[in-house]
C-alpha cells in the first residue's frame, strides 16, 4: 500500500498499521468497517489486556498506510465487542468531575498574571477562586492587583500568611512583576 490511502485499501478484515497525520500515533489492527461515503474507517486494535478491544473511528485521510495484509481464506470478527454500559457511565461520571474541578480553577474575568499567580500558588496549597480574589485554604485571601500588601488572614494562620506571601513573591518576580 502507499501512503495516501485510496478506498479500495480499506477492505473489512485486513490488517494494517497507520500513523495519525496530526498526532503521528502509530496504530495496529484490522480493518473493522469503512463508509466511503464520508471516507471513515474504523480500526480495531486489541486492548490492554485479554478480552478487550478498541475501535477507532478516523476520518481516512487523516491516516498514513504503514502496511496493510489482507488475510486470505480467514473468517473476520465483525461482532461488536461487549459494552459495560454501568462502567461507560462511572468513567463518564468521572471524567465530567475531573472537567468541573479543572474549570472551577479557571479564574472569570481575571488577567493572565493572575491566573498564573493562582496556578503557582495552587501547586502546594488548595486555593480556589471567590470571583476576582484568591482563597488559600479557605484562610488566607489574596485580592487584586495580586501583591504582598494584598494578603490578608486572621492572625491564627500566620504559617500559612508567610507562605502565601512568599510564593506570591517569588511568582510576581518570575512574572517581571516585582
Amino acid at each position: 500500500m502507499t501512503d495516501t490511502a485510496d478506498s479500495h485499501d480499506w477492505v473489512v478484515g485486513c490488517t494494517i498499521k497507520v500513523l495519525t497525520k496530526h498526532t503521528k500515533e502509530e496504530i495496529q489492527g484490522t480493518v473493522f468497517g469503512y463508509d466511503p461515503h464520508t471516507d471513515t474507517v474504523m480500526i480495531k486494535e486489541q486492548g490492554t489486556h485479554g478480552g478487550v478491544v478498541n475501535l477507532r473511528l478516523y476520518k481516512a485521510e487523516q491516516l498514513q498506510v504503514l502496511s496493510a495484509e489482507r488475510a486470505k481464506g480467514k473468517q473476520h470478527d465483525l461482532q461488536l465487542p461487549y459494552v459495560d454500559k454501568e462502567r461507560a457511565r462511572q468513567r463518564e461520571e468521572k471524567a465530567l468531575q475531573v472537567a468541573e474541578a479543572d474549570m472551577a480553577k479557571v479564574g472569570v474575568g481575571v488577567t493572565k498574571e493572575a491566573q498564573s499567580i493562582f496556578d503557582a500558588l495552587s501547586k502546594t496549597m488548595p486555593c480556589t477562586w471567590q470571583g476576582r480574589s484568591i482563597s488559600v485554604m479557605d484562610a488566607v485571601v489574596v485580592q487584586p492587583p495580586y501583591t504582598t500588601d494584598d494578603v490578608t488572614t486572621n492572625i491564627e494562620h500566620k504559617g500559612a500568611f508567610e507562605r502565601v506571601k512568599k510564593v506570591l513573591q517569588a511568582e510576581r518576580t518570575r512574572l517581571g512583576l516585582a
